[in-house]
């Protein structure tokens, strides 16, 4: 099945993407233009952060609307659902996409999260308080080799802050520590079954 992508990029990116993603076959590029994003809604967003003013393209796609998730490029965007920082290879993109669930938020705490996101969560809540490595989740979630060196894990504790914070700039709840990250007061904020061994 065929996805539509919004996309608003340089020049330069825009070619790259529309020659990666046609070669792929799986989604169809849309351009998004500032002055007019419209339904019918693709499954995602990109924004080239670096091109545009995402955060502006993001609050008006919303407030048209549009219920997917946002990918931000170049930067973090706080109205974006994941980041992708420069450099990135395609298949972070892919991976991003992949995970994001077509139909944006919903209210209620474990339908709001992909698979992936659920697994680290799940993760995190069994080592009641104690720290996960970086190395560890990628292992435990990804199934990745030691020497594996990407932003996946990241761009997922992003998303996962936007999803369970109250302000995802100040974790209370999903804290980075050295070298990883812990749950805070798993108890009381995590249902059961993600504490659950």
């Amino acid at each position: 099945m065929t996805r539509s992508l919004f996309v608003a990029a340089s020049p330069g990116l825009m070619s790259s993407l529309a020659e990666q993603f046609e070669a792929l076959g799986l989604y169809e590029l849309r351009a998004l233009h500032a002055t007019e994003p419209a339904a019918p809604w693709p499954h995602a967003a990109i924004l080239d952060a670096e091109a545009f003013d995402a955060s502006a393209l993001a609050r008006r796609l919303r407030a048209s609307g549009f219920a997917g998730p946002i990918i931000a490029i170049g930067a973090e965007v706080p109205e974006a659902d994941a980041a992708l920082p420069r450099p990135f290879r395609f298949t972070e993109l892919l991976t991003l996409l992949a995970a994001a669930p077509s139909s944006g938020y919903r209210e209620g705490f474990d339908a709001r999260l992909t698979e992936k996101e659920a697994a680290i969560l799940r993760r995190l809540a069994q080592a009641r308080g104690a720290i996960i490595s970086k190395e560890a989740l990628l292992a435990d979630v990804w199934g990745y080799g030691p020497n594996v060196s990407t932003r996946t894990l990241e761009t997922h504790i992003h998303r996962l802050r936007r999803k369970i914070e109250a302000d995802p700039q100040r974790p209370l709840k999903l804290l980075t520590e050295d070298g990883g990250y812990r749950l805070a007061n798993i108890g009381e904020q995590f249902p059961a079954k993600f504490v659950s061994p």
